[in-house]
C-alpha cells in the first residue's frame, strides 16, 4: 500500500477501510498523523536519532514513513487512562481535532475559488484554511458532534486505544460529511465581512480552564472547584494532545519550570494546568512563532470560533501580541492603563458588594504588558513584539462585544504611547486600583481614545469611516465600564 499502513493491520479490516481511501485521503491520513512533525520534520529526527539509520539522508517520503512507524507504536492510550471516567472527554478532544485537521486539509485548495485571500507575507500559512475550517466545524456543530459521539462509542466498545485507528476512521468518513468546494463558499461572505485589514502583524494565545484561576495550583487551594470532564487536564500527555492539537498551537500551560526535570526523575505529582492555544506556534520544541494575521476584524472572529469549538472547557484568559513596528512620543500615565483595564479586565463584585479587578487583584498575572522577541523561523532574525497579558477571556454570549475593539485599541495604544518602559512604572498603581476601582474622569477617557486613534492614523491601516465607527464603540466600552463602577 502506498505511503503508510502498519503492517501488523495489513489482514484486519482496518486494511479494507485504508483500501478504500483514495491517494489524497492516504496521503491527508499520514499528515494528519504524523501532526506537527510533517513540516518540523528534521527536528524529530534530530531528536529521535534510532528512528532510522539514514534518517536525514533519505527522502522525504521515507522519512515520513519512518516518524508514522514509530508514532503508530508510540501513541497507544495506556491502560490506566483508558479506564479513568475522564476518559471519554479527552477521547471527544482527540476526534475533533483530528476532524478539524482533515478539514484544514481540505478546504485548503478551494480558498482561491471562494475569492479568500492568499496568506499574508510572514503571517501563519494556515491562518485562512484554519478559520475557514472552524467556522464551518461550529455552524455544522450538531453533525459533527453526532459524527465524533459514534466514533467515540465505537472505538470505546471495541477497547482500541491506538490513535493511528482514531485518524484512519475520521478519514474514512470525510466524504460523506462534506464537500470542501462547498464549505469554503458557505463561510467565505461571512470572512470577508468581518475583515478589517491593518498593517501591523498580531497573534493570540488563549487559556482555558474548568478550575479557572486555581488550575496551576489545584488542591489544595481551588476552595472546592472540581472539574469532573478533565481532572484539571492531569491526563493532557496520557491522550497525547500535544501529538493532536498541533494545529491550534495546543498544549498544557503548568506554570512550573523545570517540569521536564520532574517528570525524568519522577519527581512529585503529575501537574495539571491550563489548556492552552497558542495560536502562534509552529513546532513542538515552541522555539518558533508566527503572527496570525494583520487583520484584526478576522482575529477577533477567529478568537471566538475557538472558544465555541472547546466550549466544555471554561475560557480563562486571553494574551494578545502585536509586532513593534514603531512607538508614539506620548508616555502614558496611569490613567491610559486603567482604560485598558476597563476595557479588557475582570469586574466582579465581592460578598460586600464591591468591585474589584479579579486578574490583578487576585495576583492571576505574571505580567501586564511585557515586551517580547519572537524567532518566525530557523536563520531568521528575531521580531520584537508587545504582549498584553491581562485580558480575561470570556464566551461571546456572556459579553455584548466581540474582540474587535478591544484589538484595535492595543494597536493604537501601541502606536500612539511611548511604551519603553511597558507600563513597569504603573503596576504598583494598577494593583492598588484593580482592588478599589473607581470611575475614571471622563477627561481621562477622552485623552486616552484620542491618543489612540493618532495611533490608527500612524499605523494608517484602516480607512477614516472604519477607524471613526471603532472610536465609538470603543467610547461606548469605556462608558458603559465607568458607569457600572459609579453604580457601584
Amino acid at each position: 500500500m502506498a505511503l503508510f499502513f502498519p503492517e501488523d493491520l495489513r489482514h484486519t479490516p482496518w486494511a479494507g477501510l485504508y483500501r478504500r481511501l483514495t491517494p489524497i485521503e492516504r496521503l491527508m491520513l499520514l499528515r494528519e498523523f504524523v501532526g506537527v512533525t510533517y513540516r518540523r520534520r528534521f527536528v524529530y529526527f534530530l531528536n529521535h536519532p534510532k528512528t532510522s539509520s539514514r534518517r536525514l539522508t533519505t527522502g522525504f517520503r521515507h522519512n515520513l514513513s519512518q516518524t508514522a512507524a514509530r508514532q503508530y507504536k508510540a501513541m497507544v492510550i495506556g491502560r490506566r487512562a483508558w479506564r479513568r471516567p475522564q476518559a471519554p472527554a479527552y477521547l471527544k478532544l482527540i476526534f475533533r481535532h483530528y476532524l478539524f485537521g482533515f478539514l484544514v486539509q481540505g478546504v485548503r485548495p478551494h480558498l482561491g475559488a471562494a475569492r479568500l485571500p492568499a496568506p499574508e507575507a510572514d503571517c501563519y500559512y494556515d491562518f485562512f484554511p484554519n478559520l475557514v475550517a472552524i467556522l464551518w466545524f461550529n455552524r455544522n456543530r450538531r453533525v459533527c458532534d453526532a459524527l465524533i459521539d459514534e466514533l467515540v462509542g465505537e472505538v470505546r466498545k471495541n477497547g482500541e486505544r491506538r490513535l493511528y485507528i482514531y485518524a484512519l476512521l475520521v478519514a474514512a468518513r470525510l466524504r460523506g460529511l462534506v464537500s470542501f468546494a462547498e464549505m469554503a463558499a458557505s463561510v467565505a461572505g461571512l470572512c470577508r465581512r468581518c475583515s478589517r485589514p491593518g498593517r501591523t502583524p498580531l497573534g493570540v494565545e488563549l487559556e482555558f480552564s474548568n478550575l479557572g484561576r486555581f488550575a496551576t495550583f489545584d488542591q489544595p487551594f481551588s476552595q472546592g472547584a472540581v472539574d469532573p470532564d478533565f481532572a484539571n487536564m492531569r491526563w493532557y500527555e496520557d491522550f497525547f494532545l500535544d501529538d493532536v492539537c498541533w494545529r491550534l498551537g495546543g498544549y498544557l500551560d503548568t506554570h512550573i519550570r523545570g517540569r521536564d526535570f520532574l517528570k525524568r526523575f519522577k519527581l512529585g505529582s503529575r501537574p495539571g494546568g491550563f489548556f492552552e492555544y497558542s495560536l502562534v506556534r509552529l513546532d513542538y520544541p515552541r522555539s518558533f512563532s508566527l503572527p496570525l494575521s494583520r487583520d484584526c476584524g478576522l482575529v477577533a472572529l477567529y478568537i471566538d470560533e475557538v472558544i465555541r469549538f472547546v466550549a466544555e472547557i471554561r475560557p480563562h484568559s486571553l494574551h494578545v501580541n502585536f509586532e513593534k513596528v514603531a512607538f508614539g512620543k506620548r508616555r502614558p500615565e496611569l490613567g491610559d492603563y486603567l482604560c485598558l483595564l476597563l476595557l479588557g479586565g475582570d469586574f466582579q463584585t465581592d460578598a460586600k458588594g464591591r468591585w474589584r479587578e479579579c486578574r490583578l487583584a487576585d495576583n492571576e498575572l505574571r505580567g501586564v504588558i511585557q515586551r517580547r522577541r519572537h524567532r518566525p523561523g530557523k536563520r531568521r532574525p528575531h521580531r520584537e513584539v508587545v504582549e498584553y497579558a491581562f485580558l480575561r477571556l470570556r464566551a461571546p454570549e456572556r459579553r455584548d462585544y466581540g474582540y474587535f475593539p478591544i484589538l484595535m485599541a492595543l494597536k493604537g495604544f501601541q502606536y500612539g504611547y511611548n511604551l519603553d518602559l511597558s507600563c513597569r512604572d504603573q503596576v504598583q498603581g494598577m494593583l492598588a486600583w484593580a482592588h478599589h476601582p473607581r470611575a475614571l474622569p471622563d477627561g481621562v477617557l477622552e485623552g486616552f481614545l484620542a491618543t489612540v486613534v493618532r495611533g490608527w492614523e500612524r499605523e494608517g491601516g484602516l480607512e477614516e469611516g472604519v477607524r471613526r465607527e471603532t472610536a465609538n464603540e470603543i467610547r461606548r466600552l469605556l462608558e458603559n465600564a465607568n458607569r457600572r463602577l459609579k453604580a457601584g
